[in-house]
């Protein structure tokens, strides 16, 4: 019934002889208010948990890569960038990113995926060298985003791509990638964590022809 009171009392032995609890439930519609926050609370979590799809803006009009079916099994990642970039003092973190997307991406559609240090160069087998190069980025972790809001400032990531053929080193074609999060989005916008998650997907759908 609305604005049904329901009282129980607490019996403990110790300093609390009796402590009333008080909960009020109001029905509308046969569901309660109680039950409909907490279903909005478990959102707001869930949310900000998963936070916003983030959007890439791939370079418009390219020619199709053309990577042989035999090469789209095997993956090898090299990533590189401007001084500015490289020179940055979470780079090795980012790198770390690029890693663990491009081997959770290469997963997805059962290729193999590992990082090359230094400068790019083919193996002589049978794979996809893919080569990013890193304009500009700046980093920022979902838990500094959540604590500090948008005084984080945006993330963001400039990259141009190169898909090599792993034997020869033939380039096979270059893509640009540019992601970046959104003040309007707030806490829930894309961080660098899934902004490398989405083009590594966009990477991988393209050596793969999906």
């Amino acid at each position: 019934m609305p604005g049904q009171r329901l009282q129980t009392n607490l019996e403990d032995s110790g300093s609390f002889a009796s402590l009333p609890v008080l909960a009020r439930f109001e029905k509308r519609g046969g569901t309660t208010v109680i039950a409909k926050k907490r279903t909005l609370a478990l959102l707001a979590v869930g949310l900000a948990l998963t936070g916003c799809a983030a959007t890439v803006t791939k370079s418009p009009n390219e020619a199709p890569v053309r990577v042989a079916s035999e090469s789209a099994k095997s993956i090898v990642l090299n990533v590189t960038g401007s001084k500015v970039a490289t020179e940055s003092k979470d780079w090795e973190q980012l790198k770390g990113e690029w890693r663990a997307a491009m081997k959770s991406e290469a997963d997805r559609v059962g290729a193999s995926s590992v990082l090359q240090e230094g400068d790019p160069k083919p193996t002589g087998e049978p794979g996809t060298l893919v080569v990013v190069d890193i304009a500009d980025y700046r980093y920022i972790s979902p838990g500094a985003r959540y604590g500090f809001g948008i005084m984080t400032g945006n993330a963001f990531i400039k990259s141009k791509v190169q898909f090599r053929d792993l034997v020869t080193g033939d380039v096979l074609g270059e893509r640009s990638y540019d992601t970046s999060s959104t003040a309007w989005q707030g806490v829930f916008s894309a961080m660098t964590e899934k902004q490398v998650q989405a083009i590594c997907k966009q990477i991988v759908d393209e050596v793969a022809h999906r």
